[in-house]
């Protein structure tokens, strides 16, 4: 009899092996306390670029859905792993999740513990092979890492973040503590209170944000991109940097790029996007002024510091910086690069977003 329960155990935990098989171990454990009516489905669906993919969907009960899809044995061998978000609605009988591209993806309702994958234009897949997702017997969190785009805020020394695809706020915890984003952000932002559109990788994570409080999803950055200061949600605009509303460090001027890595204070400068005002920093001291753009055409003018005593590398860093933007006629960017240029074309300094 002894045997008997010995194997029979055997068989049942190999059979719950074999049916976790089609989907991966959550990111992160569940927490019923935290979940609420939110469901999860996993499955391993064919792939036409590698050789196995398994799919992961969690819907979260505000309409929200997050999405893991791990290719295995892509070309040229390995795993790839994508994490994807947006919002989810049900439309007769059928699931559309909501990312924001042409495409949603779709599923079918099956039953209430399985969907089905349709085409991109949510038809029927005509096949004999598994395109189904079950109800798992957990929820899976999902935590990513993903990239996204948001409003970002600063405000009572709190940082927010309105992600683009979900609309949702979620306050921002910074793995790596870096105060020159809080700079930028006061500097590109068109007045008090207002949001700038903001690009970073992260993961999410519950937790409370103070003691006591009830526990609430953060994003735990873990690298910054940039900000977007003339885009939205809804029109992020082009990838390369623009003139305007940028924050430009610099990384050469012309004569003086040794004084740079000397000093270690790196002069910095924004072009309202709102006006012609100029506004930045020398190595040493705060700078105002205005600009003049007119196509290939840029011009420094009223230029003015703080009158900070700048003594050694800083004075001449300081120095060769405002004759630098006193010189200016012309500039170019290509990528995330600004050249300054004088009346006969000749470089005088290299600047870089962010």
């Amino acid at each position: 009899m002894r045997y008997a329960t010995a194997v029979l155990s055997i068989v049942l935990l190999f059979a719950m092996a074999g049916c976790q098989g089609n989907y991966t171990k959550p990111d992160v454990p569940p927490s019923a306390g935290v979940y609420g009516k939110n469901i999860t489905y996993a499955g391993a669906i064919p792939c036409a670029e590698c050789t196995l993919q398994k799919l992961t969907v969690t819907l979260f009960d505000d309409g929200t859905f997050r999405l893991k899809r791990v290719s295995v044995g892509v070309q040229g061998g390995g795993t790839k792993v994508e994490y994807d978000l947006g919002r989810w609605n049900r439309k007769s009988g059928r699931l559309v999740l909501n990312n924001g591209e042409k495409w949603p993806l779709q599923f079918r309702y099956i039953s209430g513990n399985e969907i089905r994958l349709l085409d991109q234009r949510g038809n029927e897949i005509v096949s004999n092979l598994d395109y189904s997702l079950r109800k798992t017997s957990f929820v899976d969190f999902l935590s990513g890492p993903l990239t996204m785009n948001g409003m970002f805020l600063y405000m009572a020394d709190a940082y927010t973040f309105r992600e683009c695809r979900t609309g949702k706020n979620y306050p921002l915890v910074f793995a790596t503590p870096n105060n020159s984003i809080e700079k930028q952000y006061l500097a590109l932002r068109s007045g008090p209170g207002k949001p700038l559109l903001a690009k970073l990788s992260g993961r999410f994570s519950i937790r409370r944000p103070e003691p006591g409080a009830a526990s609430r999803e953060h994003i735990i950055v873990q690298d910054f991109k940039r900000f977007l200061p003339r885009g939205t949600c809804r029109n992020p605009g082009s990838p390369a940097a623009a003139l305007y509303g940028i924050y430009w460090k610099v990384t050469a001027i012309s004569g003086s790029s040794d004084l740079l890595k000397v000093s270690g204070k790196v002069p910095n400068l924004v072009l309202s996007t709102y006006g012609n005002s100029v506004k930045g920093y020398t190595g040493c001291n705060s700078l105002m002024g205005s600009y003049k753009h007119s196509g290939s055409g840029l011009s420094f003018s009223k230029l003015s510091t703080t009158r900070m005593a700048c003594p050694g590398s800083s004075g001449q860093i300081e120095k060769a910086f405002l004759a630098a933007l006193r010189k200016t006629t012309g500039w170019k960017i290509s990528g995330k690069t600004l050249e300054l240029f004088d009346s006969r074309k000749r470089l005088l300094m290299r600047l870089k977003a962010g």
